[in-house]
């Protein structure tokens, strides 16, 4: 059983699985949904606990995937059938027309500079936008924009709109272009969809959406990093400076990924040192959880932030007085209250909006959080219920970075385990 793998997903996990894979002589199609590859990793400025820079981290591994001569990326693809069974399965894969000539295009910028057509940006989480053309972040990789039809003039409105094609000095811009369908014949396949955050409304009790000093996780992410919409500067919404900070690490409980929550708003703590030192958080930790020593082992790490800890008992409320946040909660010793003008909720992962449908073409079911479901999770995180089908990254349920790299190795291996080969 030594042909060629589909991976599903291009984040660290896709590529991981994909480089060990091609690093083995098989050939790999990297099916990635977006324009890019790299994942959510990328929209991050650092990686916790080490505080490594995540670009100059992941951009080698980007560079190698798109370089490797055994690996053939689609962007904007999406996998229609899969049929047969290990060793031998035949997938249908559709790559999206991009309307942009990756071998002419330079990444330039007077295309998207020239468009008119504007929308919000979601890989800023809306907090900046994008044109009808565009890439979504400066250095983003492939650097190569693509239309989005959805939006644009030509395709929305039936216009004859060439702007972008005219500004294009290297005729890199191509309105011909149609959606491209392949037939491939593999012998397994990796699932490395990762995860996506939950929709900013659910935390509206927190004044989400009303107040402009209130953040999730995935957007104060952006406006720390360099390349996002603030270039780093931490603001409230409304352009200010915050002289005060709070984060609620457990904004919906412990009943989800509280360990990921953990070091996430660790990460905040040390964000807030650096662009605002003179800030000391309040911190609100539930006070009903008892954290699994291995699980969760940072989570001991709280004893030691320059923050104010605080163990509710009763979950923090929130009200907007003026653009001042008054917060309040139970607590073993009474009532608690606090004022600031920034408010962080922790993270929250959940499984991206097409698992159910791809679920259902790969014939795996999912699980009780939605993700796909492990044949046996106390024995493998890679096996799922399919044979030749694996699971590495997310796709089998929230996990941090390293054992995202972990679960790639994990599912590689078991590929070429079925030839005999050794990863």
């Amino acid at each position: 059983m030594d042909g060629n793998v589909l991976v599903i997903g291009a984040g660290v996990a896709g590529m991981k699985a994909s480089l060990l894979l091609a690093g083995a002589g098989r050939r790999v199609y990297l099916l990635e949904k977006t324009s890019i590859i790299g994942g959510r990793i990328i929209r991050c400025e650092d990686v916790y606990p080490g505080m490594e820079c995540a670009t100059c981290m992941l951009s080698p591994m980007q560079q190698e995937v798109l370089r490797n001569d055994l690996v053939d990326v689609i962007t904007l693809g999406e996998i229609l059938s899969l049929e047969g069974s290990r060793g031998d399965f035949r997938a249908k894969v559709r790559r999206r027309a991009s309307s942009v000539d990756p071998s002419a295009c330079i990444g330039c910028a007077e295309c998207w500079n020239a468009c008119p057509v504007e929308t919000g940006n979601t890989f800023e989480e809306n907090l900046a936008t994008r044109k009808a053309i565009s890439i979504p972040c400066a250095g983003a990789l492939p650097n190569v924009p693509w239309i989005d039809r959805n939006i644009c003039a030509r395709w929305r409105n039936g216009e004859d709109c060439t702007l972008c094609a005219d500004a294009c000095v290297f005729d890199a811009v191509d309105f011909t272009m149609e959606d491209e369908t392949m037939e491939l014949e593999i012998s397994h396949v990796v699932v490395a969809t990762g995860f996506d955050t939950p929709p900013g409304d659910i935390f509206e009790k927190f004044r989400w959406g009303s107040s402009a000093g209130v953040f999730t996780a995935p957007e104060f992410e952006r406006y720390f990093s360099s390349n996002g919409p603030t270039s780093g500067e931490l603001l409230t919404k409304d352009g200010r400076e915050p002289g005060s900070a709070a984060i609620v690490v457990h904004p919906l409980g412990t009943g989800g990924n509280p360990a990921i929550a953990t070091m996430y708003s660790l990460k905040f703590i040390h964000y807030l040192e650096k662009k605002l030192p003179e800030v000391k958080p309040v911190v609100f930790l539930d006070a009903s959880y008892s954290p699994d020593p291995v699980a969760d082992r940072h989570h001991g790490a709280w004893e030691h932030v320059n923050a104010r800890v605080v163990r509710y008992t009763s979950a923090p409320s929130v009200s907007d007085d003026d653009g001042t946040l008054h917060i309040e909660c139970g607590t073993a010793d009474g009532p608690f209250e606090c004022r600031a003008e920034l408010l962080v909720l922790g993270t929250v992962m959940r499984p991206p909006d097409d698992t159910v449908e791809l679920a259902e073409i790969l014939g795996i079911p999912t699980n009780g959080d939605g993700f796909f479901e492990k044949a046996d999770p106390l024995s493998s995180t890679a096996l799922t219920p399919v044979p030749g089908i694996l699971l590495a990254g997310c796709a089998g349920g929230p996990v941090d970075v390293p054992n995202a790299v972990i679960g790639a190795s994990a599912a590689a291996g078991r590929v070429l385990a079925d030839s005999g080969e050794s990863a």
